[in-house]
């Protein structure tokens, strides 16, 4: 089966040989009892273990935040969550002028600020979305949330696109242990490098388990101390 070669092969979905049957034999919202209820303890302990570091660090990051340029610590997101539902997020400010809806980095002038790449590059401007893990709205593993204005243009753009919304968006995921985006980005800056990204994210939805959260979690982890190492 062509389909499955290239599962096996290239760790992702084949985008171009997906059909509705596909879908109905392979994607469900939920999984196992024991694995939803595992998932969730997880995500509940890890985000409040990550939480109280977060608060150590949060007046060293604000300081360095504030001395790069007088600018804001925190901003607010609009991303599309589980049900392509809006779900409002949290960051530390790595940008000029904040994360701007609708567009991705290559089509602004808004730039990355010198403090910005280092919490970019360590992933400490992800860590208050732990406050959207702790209300549910997120998880720690899935795909990750579009903002609300870009993802409904790629909604328009991709087909099936909104099925990776049938789950709860994540911090870190499949995709971005895998998939080598542009500019040293966590994220797609082009309609071909998000089609790379569904496929990885369907992948994760239908493959779904603990033990290749705790694969994603371990390399998320390798990662992230080898960016600080370097």
């Amino acid at each position: 089966d062509m389909g499955k070669l290239y599962e096996e092969v290239f760790d992702r979905i084949p985008l171009s040989l997906l059909r509705y049957n596909w879908f109905l034999e392979n994607i469900t919202p939920h999984a196992h009892a024991a694995y939803d209820f595992l998932r969730r303890a997880m995500d509940i302990f890890l985000a409040l273990v990550l939480g109280i570091m977060t608060l150590a660090i949060t007046p060293f990051v604000a300081f360095a935040i504030w001395l790069d340029d007088r600018g804001t610590v925190f901003i607010k997101q609009k991303r599309m969550g589980e049900g392509a539902k809006t779900i409002e997020v949290r960051k530390f400010r790595s940008m000029v002028r904040g994360d701007e809806d609708g567009v991705w980095i290559g089509e602004t002038d808004n730039k990355v600020t010198r403090v910005g790449n280092f919490l970019r590059k360590t992933r400490i401007d992800e860590l208050p979305q732990l406050w959207s893990v702790l209300k549910g709205d997120m998880a720690l593993i899935g795909p990750r949330p579009d903002i609300a204005g870009l993802g409904m243009r790629l909604v328009a753009e991709i087909p099936y696109y909104t099925i990776r919304c049938i789950i709860k968006p994540g911090i870190t995921g499949w995709a971005q242990i895998k998939q080598n985006y542009s500019y040293g980005n966590v994220s797609p800056q082009s309609i071909e490098e998000t089609r790379t990204r569904l496929a990885y994210d369907l992948y994760y939805i239908k493959n779904r388990s603990f033990s290749l959260d705790v694969v994603i979690a371990l390399r998320t982890i390798q990662t992230l101390l080898s960016r600080v190492g370097s």
